[in-house]
């Protein structure tokens, strides 16, 4: 076996492309997107008898002592992508990836490994991370709460529409909901133009992408992100404008996104985990239904680098992002399936 750390521009394309089929997160598209945040796309491959039979793809961030590597950035799942004609050797080929990963020695590596798509591997930290899946697979499906259905149905006769957000329409209202979030948390925001931009084109080309934007008289409502990861709507990030909460746009372009990707065979909404503290947004997320699942998050950090991040964290400005995608750790529930049905 063969283990390699190729640049993204050096990955065999079909033999990945059939890999990564089906994935979002894997596609090079979506891998490229992460160089306007400064990181540089790698795929760890594993080669058999001198064939692609396995891929790690990822971003790293940083240079010399301070370079981590995430699979995937910012709340997007990553693992271990395999040939079907290999299913029989996935722990071993998955265990060299991982100990290449470990002897690549970076500051941090990150799997987040929501698929479960290989063992953990003891030279890697366990956190359990938890998020919130509801099926939305019925034609006629509607979240369970009362409440929540009259808000959906007031954002209708308010006459709230979802539409696709265009860059050169609506980039300059939606920079000024980043900036109007940025200024109530006392922070700056976490992207920057030049990364919203390059999603933006990237949305245009791989529907994947759903960015829906709402305005109300001519006033930026609110912006929804969602990625599509096979049959799952993952929300990732939303801003809106708070005087307008009124009007429910939250409530209505969530749903409305559901019912659209729903037609288009997608049949679960992933809510995203909640960062410690935020019991309004536990509330509201509660209020879709669905069921909890956990899922590994595998971990590594180099003790000197390790100081050295720490260090260097210590110095950086704080940074907002108003993210649906946050990986929290929890414990695993005992006796329990971390993910049921996945």
């Amino acid at each position: 076996m063969k283990i390699a750390r190729l640049p993204l521009a050096e990955v065999p394309g079909d033999a990945y492309a059939r890999l990564a089929a089906g994935s979002l997160f894997a596609s090079p598209g979506f891998l490229d997107l992460w160089r306007a945040k400064g990181g540089r796309p790698v795929v760890w491959t594993a080669e058999l008898q001198g064939a692609l039979a396995a891929a790690l793809p990822g971003v790293e961030y940083g240079r010399g002592p301070f370079a981590q590597f995430a699979s995937m950035p910012d709340g997007c799942y990553g693992g271990v992508l395999l040939d079907p004609a290999h299913e029989s050797a996935r722990p071993s080929i998955a265990r060299a990836l991982f100990e290449a990963l470990a002897r690549r020695r970076y500051a941090k590596a990150s799997v987040f490994d929501f698929r479960e798509s290989a063992p953990i591997h003891p030279g890697f930290s366990v956190i359990w991370c938890e998020t919130t899946l509801v099926d939305i697979s019925a034609p006629q499906w509607m979240p369970p709460d009362l409440k929540l259905q009259s808000e959906i149905r007031k954002a209708e006769r308010e006459g709230i529409e979802v539409e696709r957000f265009e860059w050169e329409r609506h980039h300059a209202g939606f920079l000024d909901l980043v900036a109007a979030t940025a200024r109530q948390h006392g922070a700056k925001p976490r992207y920057a133009a030049p990364f919203y931009r390059a999603l933006a084109d990237l949305a245009e080309r791989d529907d994947r992408v759903a960015w829906r934007w709402c305005e109300h008289r001519g006033r930026p409502a609110g912006s929804h992100i969602y990625f599509v990861e096979g049959d799952t709507l993952q929300a990732w990030q939303k801003y809106f404008d708070r005087s307008l909460s009124f009007l429910k746009p939250n409530q209505f372009m969530q749903f409305a996104t559901c019912r659209e990707t729903a037609r288009r065979g997608i049949t679960r909404l992933n809510l995203g985990a909640t960062p410690p503290g935020a019991e309004g947004l536990a509330y509201y997320k509660a209020r879709w239904g669905g069921r909890r699942v956990a899922y590994p998050s595998c971990v590594r950090v180099e003790g000197l680098r390790r100081v050295a991040y720490r260090v260097w964290a210590s110095f950086a400005r704080p940074t907002v992002q108003v993210a649906e995608m946050h990986t929290e750790p929890v414990p695993r529930p005992d006796g329990e399936d971390p993910a049921p049905g996945r």
